[in-house]
C-alpha cells in the first residue's frame, strides 16, 4: 500500500457540530521532543547531562501534559537511556516547552546517580540508592503545579522497586521549577519480582470544576510479588498536593492478574480506576476492562466490575533455545539493555513476548517488540457528572487466521487484527455502552491507544499499521508481526518491510459517536529495530500519551525514524535482514559505537491545533 502523503479524513464521519469547540485537525507538523539539549533543573549541567545532549540513545514510553491555566506550557517524559553511557542506568527524562510545543528542552528528574545538586541529594530516590527510574506519568492541578510520577529501582539486589511523585511549579517563564520528590510506595530489597515490586504506574489530579476534593493527587500501579501472576492494583492518594501520600490500598479484590491501570476524575470528583484483567481459566476469568469507583476522594472504592470483555491481542512465540533466551534477557537487563521483568533470574523461557536474533530468536523466525492489549480511561473535569470513557486495543472478532507458525496474537498458531475500541458510561460506571471501533479499517493493526476528555471533546491517539506491507507465508498480514515479511518456511525467517507504521489522532464532539480521524506523523517508521538485548531484540515501549487543555492537544509517541540501520556481523543471514542497526564490532565483541545512531529511538509529538 502506498504511504499516504497528506491527512486522510475518514469519509464516513459526520461534520463536527459548532456547539462544541473542537480543535481543527491541522496540516502535518510533528516535532522531535527528545534528543535536545539537556539542562539540570536549576539551569546548570553535569557530566551526565552533557553526554545526554549528544549521545543519541533510546527514549520510549512517553508521557504528555498541557497546563490547564496556560496551554503554551507543555511537558513530556520518557524512559531515557541517555545516562547509560555515563552512569550505567536509565532515568526519567523530563522534556518541556514554553511555546506550545514549537521548541523543547530536555532534562532529567533530580536524583539520578552522580547528581550532586542540592535537589538531587535531597531526593528520596538518591537516599535509597535507587539507580534507575522510568515509567513516566504526568498531570497538572489547577494551581500551577505539575506532577511527574514513575517507578525507581535497581536492576540487581536490592531491587527496591518503588513509586515516586515529583512536583514542579510552572505558572510562566521558560522552564518549570522543581520543588520536591515524594515516595509513594517502597519495594523490598529482593531481586526484581522475587519480593514486592511496584510497576506500571499511573497518575491523575482532581481538577473537577465542582469537586469537593479538587487538588487530590491519585496514583495507581500494579504490585508484583513472588507468589506469581496474582498481582494486584493498588492506589494511594495525596490530599496535600503531593507532599505526603496515604498508605497504599488494594482496589483489585477478587481479580486475578491485573495490569495497566489508569485513572480518571470527573467534574464532581468521582474517581474511576480502570485496568486490564487477564484471562485465567482456573479462576473463571476472561480478558476484560474492569473499573472501580470512589465517591469519597479515594478513601474507599467499589468492588471491581467488568466494563467491557474483549479478546486480547497479545503477540507471542516459542523460543528456539529457552535457556539461552532466559540467560540473554537476564544479562541484558542487568546492564540497562532490556526490560525489567527479566532481571529476576536467568531461568529458561520457553515462551516469549518479543523475539529477535541469536539467543533471543523464536521458532517462527520473526522479529517483534513486546505488545498487548491495554486499557485507558478518561473523564472531562468540566463535563457531565458521571460520564466516563474507556478505550482499549483488542483483537477484532472474526479476524482470526492460522499463522502456520508458532507466532500468535490470540491463541496458539492463530493471528488476528488489533483495533482500538471505545465504551462510555453515563451513570458513573454502572452501565457501559457496547464497545465500538473508533476507526474501523479493513487492513492493519491499531495499538498503544490513549484517550483524553477535555472541554466537551474527546481525543484519542494510537499507532497504526494500515500502510505496512507485512506479509505472511500465505500472503496474509495478520499471520506475521508488524513490519515482517516471511521469506521461508523451513528454516523460518523474515526480512523487514519498508517503514509503514504511522501515528493517528481522532477527535469526537459527540461523546464518541462519530470521529474525525487524521494521520499526524509525517514520516512512516519501522518499529522492529533490534536496539536492545545486545542489539538482538526490539523494544518499542508499552504506551503512547495524549493530553489536552481547552482546545489545545499534545500527543506523544515512540518513533524510530532517526534510527541508523546497519548490519550485524555476528549473523551472516539474520544480520542482514533489515532489522539490525548500525553497530561496530570486532571479532564478535561488544558494540563500540552505541552513540553513532543505531540506538537513536526518539519521542515525537504533535500539537493540535
Amino acid at each position: 500500500m502506498r504511504i499516504p502523503t497528506r491527512l486522510s479524513i475518514i469519509a464516513s464521519c459526520v461534520a463536527l457540530t459548532a456547539a462544541v469547540p473542537v480543535p481543527a485537525v491541522a496540516a502535518p507538523g510533528d516535532v522531535k521532543v527528545s534528543d535536545r539539549v539537556y539542562v539540570r533543573y536549576d539551569g546548570g549541567t553535569d557530566t551526565t547531562l552533557a553526554d545526554c545532549s549528544v549521545n543519541n540513545r533510546q527514549q520510549n514510553e512517553p508521557a504528555a501534559s498541557v497546563a490547564p491555566h496556560n496551554p503554551a506550557l507543555m511537558t513530556a517524559g520518557a524512559n531515557d537511556y541517555c545516562p547509560v553511557g555515563t552512569i550505567g542506568s536509565t532515568w526519567a527524562g523530563l522534556y518541556y516547552s514554553a511555546n506550545g510545543g514549537a521548541a523543547w528542552t530536555n532534562s532529567l528528574v533530580p536524583g539520578y546517580p552522580g547528581d550532586t545538586s542540592p535537589a538531587g541529594q535531597a531526593s528520596p530516590l538518591s537516599r535509597l540508592g535507587l539507580t534507575n527510574a522510568g515509567d513516566p506519568v504526568q498531570a497538572w492541578d489547577n494551581d500551577g503545579h505539575f506532577f511527574y510520577g514513575g517507578i525507581a529501582f535497581n536492576r540487581a539486589k536490592p531491587a527496591g522497586g518503588s513509586i515516586w511523585v515529583a512536583r514542579y511549579t510552572w505558572n510562566a517563564g521558560p522552564a518549570p521549577t522543581y520543588e520536591f520528590t515524594s515516595l509513594v510506595a517502597r519495594g523490598t530489597p529482593s531481586p526484581i519480582f522475587l519480593g514486592v515490586f511496584h510497576d506500571k504506574v499511573q497518575l491523575e489530579v482532581d481538577r473537577g470544576a465542582n469537586s469537593p476534593h479538587a487538588g487530590n493527587v491519585y496514583v495507581c500501579w500494579a504490585r508484583f510479588t513472588a507468589s506469581g501472576p496474582n498481582n494486584g492494583v493498588f492506589l494511594s492518594r495525596s490530599t496535600d498536593s503531593g507532599v505526603t501520600f496515604s498508605n497504599p490500598s488494594k482496589i483489585s479484590d477478587n481479580v486475578h492478574g491485573s495490569q495497566f491501570c489508569d485513572i480518571a476524575v470527573d467534574s464532581v470528583g468521582t474517581v474511576y480506576v480502570g485496568w486490564r484483567q487477564f484471562a485465567a481459566a482456573n479462576q473463571r476469568q476472561d480478558n476484560a476492562a474492569v473499573v472501580v469507583r470512589s465517591t469519597d476522594g479515594g478513601r474507599s472504592f467499589t468492588k471491581p466490575a467488568v466494563a467491557a470483555p474483549f479478546t486480547g491481542w497479545d503477540p507471542s512465540d516459542q523460543t528456539v533455545n529457552a535457556s539461552a533466551y532466559g540467560q540473554a534477557k537476564y544479562n541484558a537487563c542487568l546492564v540497562a539493555d532490556s526490560t525489567l521483568g527479566t532481571c529476576a533470574s536467568p531461568a529458561p523461557r520457553a515462551f516469549a513476548g518479543d523475539c529477535g536474533d541469536g539467543p533471543l530468536a523464536c521458532q517462527s523466525g520473526y522479529v517483534f517488540f513486546r505488545g498487548g492489549s491495554q486499557t485507558r480511561i478518561t473523564a472531562d473535569p468540566n463535563g457531565t457528572p458521571g460520564e466516563v470513557f474507556l478505550a482499549f486495543d483488542a483483537s477484532v472478532p472474526g479476524t482470526e487466521v492460522p499463522t502456520g507458525t508458532t507466532y500468535e496474537t490470540v491463541a496458539p498458531g492463530t493471528g488476528s487484527q488489533a483495533a482500538v475500541y471505545l465504551t462510555r458510561s453515563t451513570d458513573s460506571g454502572g452501565q457501559w455502552s457496547t464497545p465500538a471501533r473508533i476507526d474501523p479499517q479493513v487492513k492493519g493493526h491499531q495499538l498503544f491507544p490513549d484517550i483524553a476528555a477535555e472541554a466537551g471533546a474527546l481525543h484519542a491517539v494510537w499507532q497504526d499499521s494500515r500502510a505496512d506491507t507485512a506479509t505472511g507465508l500465505t500472503g496474509d498480514w495478520r499471520t506475521v508481526p508488524i513490519s515482517n515479511i516471511a521469506v521461508a518456511a523451513n528454516p523460518p525467517a523474515a526480512v523487514a518491510a519498508p517503514p509503514g507504521l504511522h501515528t493517528f489522532y481522532a477527535v469526537s464532539a459527540d461523546d464518541g459517536t462519530t470521529w474525525t480521524v487524521a494521520q499526524v506523523s509525517t514520516v512512516a517508521q519501522m518499529p522492529q529495530y533490534e536496539q536492545f538485548g545486545d542489539r538482538d531484540v526490539p523494544f518499542f515501549g508499552d504506551y503512547n500519551y495524549i493530553a489536552a487543555s481547552g482546545p489545545t492537544v499534545l500527543m506523544t509517541w515512540t518513533d524510530q525514524r532517526d534510527t541508523v540501520p546497519g548490519t550485524d556481523p555476528r549473523y551472516p543471514v539474520d544480520g542482514t535482514d533489515g532489522f539490525d542497526v548500525l553497530q561496530c564490532r570486532v571479532a564478535g565483541g561488544p558494540d563500540t559505537c552505541p552513540s553513532a545512531g543505531g540506538l537513536d529511538q526518539n519521542i515525537y509529538g504533535k500539537v493540535v491545533p
